[in-house]
């Protein structure tokens, strides 16, 4: 048996800690034994309830090395942070190092300069356009890309339809500044000017900042928009599938307005779903939607862009679009299949010891 731990500096519920899950979910825990260590829980925990692995939150300097020793892991993996290298390299740790990394905060990749880098084996990373930001940085470490897989749970629901016949936008995600939630409600003011066939759904931000929500609800008001988008601060992950859905039914679509992202886990959930989708040509998601997959767009706050939204929700057939968008994520981002390539890097490090 493998033993692997993976340590990452919080556990919330973002798309790092759905990704670390629906990936676990097809690995074989006869053949490998993966614990999950977080320093902290900032609500994300509940998400794990049903894994059979050992779970840590531990946040001492002393208790991670305890784990560490006591466990005897043959290979480590660290999510965005060298917090854990310094501690192996203390304690002597003699086993196969992995990094991954999924921020795209300029900031946050600072300590890729770091000297401790030297000790990692190899880097996981979700997308090409995330090897190719971190390549120049890395220049000599072995780059494998694994995508982030999406939970068989979530899928498209033919039930899921309001008695209303407008068509909802919906909009997923934390209420802050990299996810431009400004531009979402820009958007939608646009859209509800030109007709009145639009519903606008915005769901997550709960735990955001309170001065990001004050912000959100000031700038709602000023739009006078407040009765025609719907928050709901906190979705169950498990019934992401249903908002997608409905959205998908109604003629509407999914849409993201991120001003970069590594990968796109809400994307490839509403294409499973059928929803189409509408992003920001930024950061992966001109590989992931490209031009047969959905609708990606420069500069999504010209004008003319925001008419292209309108003019695709009103007037394109969507059928062949959708279709292959939910093949697609069927055959690259199944939990089976991420898995797969996944152990294989744990069996070729494994080997190297």
């Amino acid at each position: 048996m493998i033993k692997v731990l993976i340590s990452y500096l919080f556990c919330s519920r973002g798309g790092v800690e759905t990704a670390l899950l629906n990936r676990l979910h097809a690995v074989d825990k006869k053949a490998y034994r993966i614990d999950l260590h977080f320093f902290r829980d900032e609500g994300g925990l509940e998400m794990f309830k049903g894994w059979k692995g050992h779970i840590y939150t531990v946040s001492s300097e002393k208790s991670v090395k305890k784990l560490i020793l006591r466990n005897q892991y043959d290979l480590v993996i660290t999510i965005d942070s060298l917090t854990v290298l310094r501690m192996l390299e203390q304690v002597g740790y003699k086993g196969k190092i992995g990094l991954e990394i999924h921020t795209t905060y300029k900031e946050s990749l600072r300590y890729l300069s770091d000297r401790r880098l030297e000790m990692v084996d190899f880097i996981i990373v979700p997308s090409v356009y995330q090897k190719k930001l971190i390549r120049n940085r890395v220049q000599k470490k072995h780059i494998i890309v694994v995508g982030n897989a999406v939970n068989p749970e979530i899928c498209y629901q033919p039930q899921c339809i309001l008695p209303a016949q407008k068509k909802i936008l919906l909009w997923v995600g934390r209420i802050d500044e990299h996810k431009n939630w400004r531009l979402f409600l820009q958007i939608a003011d646009y859209l509800h000017r030109s007709t009145d066939c639009f519903l606008f759904w915005v769901a997550g931000g709960l735990k955001s900042d309170v001065r990001d929500i004050q912000e959100f609800e000031k700038y709602l008001y000023q739009l006078d928009l407040e009765r025609h988008v719907f928050w709901i601060p906190q979705a169950d992950y498990k019934n992401m599938g249903i908002l997608y859905s409905y959205a998908a039914n109604s003629g509407g679509c999914y849409i993201s307005t991120s001003r970069n992202e590594s990968f796109g886990m809400t994307v490839i959930e509403a294409m499973k779903c059928r929803c189409p989708v509408i992003v920001n040509a930024v950061g992966a998601f001109p590989e992931i939607v490209g031009t047969a997959r959905g609708l990606c767009l420069e500069d999504m706050w010209k004008v003319e862009q925001m008419e292209r939204i309108r003019e695709f929700l009103m007037e394109e057939d969507t059928g062949r679009i959708v279709s292959q968008a939910e093949s697609y994520v069927r055959e690259e981002f199944s939990c089976e299949s991420v898995a797969e390539k996944f152990c294989s890097i744990l069996n070729k490090y494994k080997d190297k010891n």
